[in-house]
């Protein structure tokens, strides 16, 4: 046997459990045993070789049986808001030609979602049998953003007296994805991005009106039905029609993901801390790209490192596939600022940043006509300048401060304006 095989049976061993009755009966073996001897009586041999034989072939049958089903999990629906439900529906199908009787079960669920993932799992008939499946559902909620795998399901197998039971672990782990949090964004025209035409909605009418109606001279081959007859009669030459081509606005939302300046470092596990900051900033984030899709914006929503990339448009990513992004964005200490999208307007969401890490972003975003950053507070008076003399609008922000306030504070905001 090798070792590997060895292993598995040692695990499988390990898994089956006395229950209470269980240990009663051994026990009761035990004293019989010892008992015996010392009254002289025979008997209790027999008793205990029964209370040990009943026990033995207990475990043997949750041993040997009842381990081969099929486990199918699915989510509706697979990726929520914080703090929404979703219903978990499991399928279990009894692969034996054995029957499975009851037992109970447990789904097991990570930090951060919660619900109610446990009951009791009727018994199954065999494979061929038309009881042979079964399917339950229960609630689950997010409580906060992340992407987290729940499974497996963890069975107890019971014994039809009720001496032993065998922990199983069935089915694979399936995806549920909790999306960031949001605050909804009032409208705004924030100073140095109006050209642009700020927060406000993409034009939806062109060709509609004279006021989307340009003139032009009259060149050869343009079509006699787009002679401008007014133009021509005030100008004394032909004149054609020519619609003004208007586009749709676009803008770009970069969330710094550097932690250093996010205040987040990797534990003894390699795993990187959690920071109110950092989400704060998720926050932000999430909340500025999707009230500018939801003004008619294409939005090139990312990240400094390569956690977020995304260009919500028709035909390309959606706003959905931002979120997911943002849902499971961590800090990154590789740094892909060189590709930022140079936008009219860019919206970054920053950390308490260092005149190095200011001078990193002020020369990243100096393609950007007007550049709309968040800044912790506590940032240094000289990191403030260097922004400022970038001509960057700045609002300072601690976490926890109400994004909204913050958000109207770009409405004609100044340099370096305090929540």
């Amino acid at each position: 046997m090798s070792g590997a095989e060895s292993g598995r049976l040692r695990r499988a061993a390990s898994s089956v459990v006395l229950t209470r009755r269980g240990i009663g009966f051994v026990v009761a073996a035990v004293v019989s045993f010892v008992l015996a001897p010392a009254l002289s009586l025979p008997a209790l041999l027999s008793v205990t070789g029964l209370l040990l034989g009943l026990v033995v072939l207990s475990s043997v049958f949750v041993f040997v049986g009842h381990s081969r089903v099929r486990i199918e999990r699915s989510f509706t629906p697979q990726v929520l808001p914080p703090g929404a439900l979703t219903r978990a529906t499991v399928r279990v199908t009894n692969l034996s030609s054995l029957p499975c009787l009851e037992a109970h079960w447990e789904d097991r669920l990570p930090h951060g979602v919660t619900g109610d993932a446990a009951g009791m799992l009727p018994a199954l008939g065999g494979s061929h049998s038309s009881s042979s499946r079964v399917s339950f559902t229960y609630a689950l909620q997010g409580l906060r953003r992340g992407r987290y795998d729940i499974g497996p399901l963890q069975v107890n197998v019971h014994d039809p007296f009720g001496l032993v039971f065998r922990r199983h672990s069935f089915g694979d782990q399936e995806p549920l994805t909790v999306l960031p949090r949001r605050v909804d964004l009032p409208p705004i025209a924030p100073r140095g991005a109006t050209d642009d035409g700020a927060t406000r909605p993409a034009p939806h009418s062109v060709g509609v009106g004279d006021d989307d109606i340009i003139a032009r001279s009259y060149l050869p081959g343009d079509a006699l039905k787009r002679i401008h007859w007014k133009a021509t009669a005030h100008r004394s030459e032909l004149m054609v029609r020519q619609e003004e081509q208007q586009t749709t606005p676009r803008a770009a939302v970069v969330l710094d993901c550097d932690p250093a300046t996010q205040g987040t470092a990797r534990d003894r596990g390699g795993r990187w801390e959690y920071s109110t900051p950092f989400e704060w900033c998720v926050v932000a984030a999430a909340s500025i790209a999707a009230h500018l899709v939801k003004a008619g914006y294409v939005v090139a929503v990312q990240s400094s490192g390569r956690g977020v990339d995304r260009l919500v448009a028709e035909g390309q990513d959606t706003l959905e596939d931002a979120l997911v992004d943002l849902a499971v964005v961590e800090a990154e200490d590789t740094d892909a600022g060189g590709r930022v999208a140079a936008e009219r307007a860019t919206y970054v969401v920053l950390g308490r940043v260092t005149l190095a890490r200011a001078q990193h972003w002020a020369t990243a975003l100096s393609s950007s006509r007007a550049v709309l950053a968040l800044v912790e507070r506590g940032t240094s008076a000289e990191a403030l300048d260097l922004l400022d003399g970038a001509r960057w609008r700045v609002v300072s922000y601690a976490p926890g401060d109400d994004l909204t306030d913050l958000w109207s504070r770009f409405d004609g905001a100044t340099s370096h304006a305090q929540g």
